[in-house]
Parts: C-alpha cells; sequence; structure tokens
C-alpha cells in the first residue's frame, strides 16, 4: 500500500465510528478511577485503615447482624486496592441494599442502593446498556483501534527518531499544529493503545466462545439434591463466619476477597481471592461449598489452561486493576491521551475536508450520525436503567439476626465439614 491509502485508512478508522469510539474511551477512563472518585465523594467508601491481614468476615457479619437483623446476605467481597471499603450485598424486606464495611475491623461504614457511579460507567462502557448486542457493538471497536495502530506507523514517517521532538505551540484552527500534537501524543501511546485494543479483541472472542460448546473454562461443580438439604431448625443455613472459616482450612494461602451465596440447593456457594498467581483477577482461585458446608471442588489459577488464564488475565491488564492507586494512575493518564487521539483525529478531519463538505451534518455522514446517536441514546438508557436491581430469588443464607448470638468466631472444619 501507498503512504496515501495507509493515511487513508488510518482517518477512515479513526472517523467512522468516533463519536461512539470517543464515548466508550472516555467512559473507560472514568471508569478506571469511579471507585476512587466515589472514595473522593463519600467516606462510606473508605476503609478506616489499610488491611495487613485476612478480611474480619466473621466481626462483618456481627455488625451485619446487629444493623440489618431482618435481611439476608447475597454476597460480599472487597478490592485490591486496600484504602477502598469493601461491599455486602443484601436481600431486606425492602429489596436490594449495599453495605459499606471497613475490611480490617469488620466495621460499617454506610449503605447505599444499587445504583451508583461505579455501576453507570460500567454498564455504559462495557455494553451502552444493551445487553450481548452492546458487547458485540463496543467491542467491534477494537478493530478500529488495530487498524489505527498498525497504520499509524506507515503514516508517521522515521517515527523511531520523533520521541522528544517539540510539536510546537498548539493553536485550535490550525491542523498541522493539531497533526503535531496528535503524534506525539500517539507515539507515546501506542503500547497502551495496543493493550486497550488486545484485550478488546479478547473481550470480543470471548463473547462466542461462550456461546459456542467450547469448554474452554472449568464449570462450577454441581451439588447433590441429598447434600443440601432445605434448612430447618437443626439444619441451618452457614454463616458467613462458618463458610470463610471451612474455605480457609482448605487453602490457607488464600486471601479470601469475595463470598457468594448460592440461591438454588444445586448451585454452590463460590469463595473466590488471590494467591501468589499474578495478573488474575480473584475469580480466578474458587472455592466451592454446598449448602451444608461440604467441599465440592477447588480451583487454582495456577493451574488454569490458555485460554481461561486470558480470561482471568483480560480485566486486570484491561483496568489496570492489579497493583495500587499508582498503575491506576498511569492508565488513565495514557487512556486520556487516546481520547485525544480520537478526538484530534476528528478535528483534524473537519479541518482538512471542511472547504469539500463545509456543512457539519454532511461531514458527520451516515455512520457518523449513526454512532452519533448511539452515543446519546445510550447514555439516556444508561442513566434510566443502572440503578435497578431485582430480587428474582432470595440467597440460601440466614437471617442475619439468627447468627448476631452465635460466636463471633468458629472452628475450622475439614473437608467432610461434618461438624459445620
Amino acid at each position: 500500500m501507498t503512504n496515501r491509502q495507509w493515511f487513508a485508512l488510518h482517518s477512515w478508522a479513526g472517523f467512522v465510528l468516533g463519536c461512539l469510539l470517543l464515548l466508550v474511551c472516555v467512559s473507560g477512563v472514568l471508569a478506571t478511577l469511579s471507585y476512587e472518585i466515589q472514595y473522593l465523594s463519600d467516606s462510606k467508601y473508605r476503609a478506616l485503615t489499610p488491611r495487613s491481614a485476612a478480611v474480619n468476615w466473621a466481626q462483618l457479619e456481627q455488625n451485619l447482624a446487629a444493623a440489618y437483623p431482618d435481611s439476608q446476605l447475597i454476597s460480599a467481597q472487597v478490592h485490591q486496592q486496600r484504602y477502598l471499603a469493601g461491599e455486602a450485598a443484601l436481600a431486606t424486606p425492602t429489596g436490594f441494599r449495599f453495605a459499606y464495611f471497613d475490611p480490617a475491623s469488620g466495621a460499617l461504614t454506610g449503605s447505599g442502593d444499587w445504583g451508583r457511579l461505579s455501576r453507570f460507567l460500567r454498564n455504559l462502557h462495557m455494553y451502552l446498556s444493551m445487553g450481548s448486542s452492546g458487547k458485540v457493538i463496543v467491542t467491534s471497536l477494537s478493530f478500529l483501534l488495530l487498524i489505527s495502530v498498525i497504520s499509524s506507523f506507515f503514516v508517521y514517517r522515521n517515527w523511531w527518531r520523533q520521541w522528544f521532538r517539540h510539536p510546537g505551540t498548539w493553536r485550535w484552527a490550525v491542523r498541522n499544529s493539531w497533526a503535531s500534537w496528535h503524534k506525539l501524543i500517539g507515539l507515546w501511546s501506542w503500547w497502551f493503545v495496543l493493550l486497550m485494543t488486545v484485550t478488546g479483541l479478547w473481550y470480543f472472542a470471548e463473547h462466542w466462545l461462550l456461546r459456542s460448546e467450547l469448554a474452554y473454562y472449568p464449570p462450577p461443580p454441581t451439588a447433590a439434591l441429598s447434600a443440601a438439604p432445605p434448612a430447618t431448625a437443626a439444619n441451618k443455613p452457614l454463616s458467613l463466619a462458618g463458610i470463610t472459616a471451612i474455605a480457609q482450612a482448605q487453602r490457607p494461602e488464600l486471601d479470601i476477597r469475595a463470598v457468594l451465596y448460592n440461591s438454588h440447593v444445586k448451585a454452590p456457594i463460590v469463595l473466590s481471592g488471590q494467591d501468589d498467581t499474578v495478573l488474575v483477577r480473584d475469580r480466578a482461585n474458587r472455592i466451592y461449598l454446598d449448602s451444608s458446608g461440604q467441599l465440592l471442588g477447588r480451583q487454582y489459577a495456577a493451574e488454569l489452561g490458555l485460554l481461561a488464564r486470558l480470561s482471568d488475565m483480560a480485566d486486570p491488564l484491561h483496568f489496570g486493576n492489579f497493583s495500587g492507586l499508582t498503575v491506576k494512575l498511569i492508565y488513565s493518564l495514557f487512556g486520556s491521551g487516546l481520547c485525544i487521539l480520537v478526538a484530534g483525529g476528528m478535528r483534524m478531519h473537519w479541518l482538512r475536508t471542511k472547504h469539500k463538505q463545509p456543512h457539519l451534518a454532511r461531514w458527520l455522514g451516515v455512520f457518523g450520525w449513526l454512532a452519533l446517536a448511539l452515543a446519546l441514546s445510550s447514555i439516556v438508557w444508561t442513566a434510566a436503567t443502572f440503578s435497578k436491581r431485582e430480587l428474582n430469588r432470595l440467597p440460601l443464607s440466614p437471617l442475619l439476626g439468627s447468627v448476631l448470638q452465635q460466636p463471633a468466631a468458629q472452628p475450622s472444619c475439614s473437608s467432610t465439614a461434618a461438624a459445620c
């Protein structure tokens, strides 16, 4: 291909769905720091002290029981960043509720509904609040990013010599000024754009893998009905303290970060967390229990197959959620650079072509208007729906008030969990 053809391809990839691509990039930057923004907005999102040991699940349960005696625990989790409060999802008599807590002490810091900034941004960024079709649309934009990355090295001649070239004074109405800054920002951000492209392409492939017959990820085990009898006065659902004690005995090295109660007797209780495996989400390490505390299975991140490992690496790599605040800030910095590249590319396209097509509406074109309409409608639809959370089925967890008088800590159980 000639340089002119590479340039035309590069320009097309950045402009054809530019409005939608810009929305996804901006929402991605904000989503990366969404928990930190919440941290600044309200003290309930803040941990009281940085956690240096295991999460105090037993004391958390006692505090929840005192504050929400008529509620049931759906799930509880803590974050990678230890300055953030954990969150317990509750089924209350009035509906769904979050209770926020300090992971180190188990003290409650506040409560809130399902709708919050982090949920809004993730719904918008991941699938435009349009379900599976929205996910396909968002992840398909990765192909445009891939074209932009590859073509940029052919468009920008001798790019390897330009790392510290001063782009000059930025001038709003001068295309060459935009082009100089566009090249410099793109040169320093290409690794990040490539990382977002590769992880985005994986999300696209994963969407179709989940709909195929390929069993690339270990399925959760199924509990036998005889091993999980319905709760009675003599056979109450396991408490949070009991569940975490059993799981910790099974994997003492695991930092348990999330507990999910089952909502069906044949479904397992799932506990997940981190060991010494790098660059995997918490769900890569799992412990499965049935409703009576019997061990159903254990999943180790280090033993996952290639595709399963890629699945659990994608989120940490895409959002920078594998370390502390510094990594998140680096991701946000270069993510902002990507936003500038997209917006700047559209601006340069206008400055270059406005003499041929001075009417802005016509310049945008059919695909441009479609992208703009989709972007605006997804923002409106997300704002209208992101706070809705229906409780279709109650969890098989004890009424919190019933565990209030029990000891805060229960002894570790063997794999048979006969005494639990």
